[in-house]
């Protein structure tokens, strides 16, 4: 094959400019632009994508004093992980943690729901973000739709 090749391209720059594959890498994760976080289902949704990609070539224009870099392959992964509803502070300032809304029926309790969905329906325009802190073990989400604050713990891999 190489010697119906151009002079001066190698198999390699042909594997590596034709999905020749990704190179082993750790994936830099970062937030996709405008999916996180996405309230719904009684959880915060986090969206995260890889950005890694190769870089093949560099060129330093001196006189601008810039670099300028040839990629080639980028990785696609995607990730999704969840915040589960763990409490919610109500206006007079009661917190009601999530086994004990899940153990009550009375009217409150259902009242409480009805604030979270409204709260996720409203989400991004009338819901404001108080507090994320993305570790994943033990941290939250916290977020107020009128009066109300609601926190999101950690819960898993979606």
């Amino acid at each position: 094959m190489s010697r119906n090749l151009p002079s001066g391209v190698t198999p390699a720059d042909i594997d590596r400019h034709s999905g020749g594959g990704i190179p082993d890498h750790e994936h830099e994760w970062v937030p996709v632009q405008g999916l996180s976080p996405i309230l719904e289902g009684l959880a915060a949704i986090f969206h995260e994508q890889c950005r890694f990609e190769e870089i093949v070539n560099s060129y330093t224009d001196y006189q601008r004093d810039e670099t300028y870099y040839e990629t080639g392959a980028n990785c696609e992964a995607e990730r999704s992980y969840r915040f589960e509803l763990s409490y919610i502070v109500t206006e007079s300032g009661t917190r009601l943690d999530r086994d004990r809304l899940d153990e009550d029926e009375d009217e409150q309790v259902e009242e409480v729901f009805e604030t979270v969905i409204e709260a996720e329906q409203a989400f991004p325009s009338d819901t404001e973000v108080i507090e994320i802190d993305l570790d994943r073990q033990q941290s939250q989400v916290v977020v107020r739709h009128d009066g109300v604050k609601i926190g999101y713990g950690p819960g898993g891999e979606t």
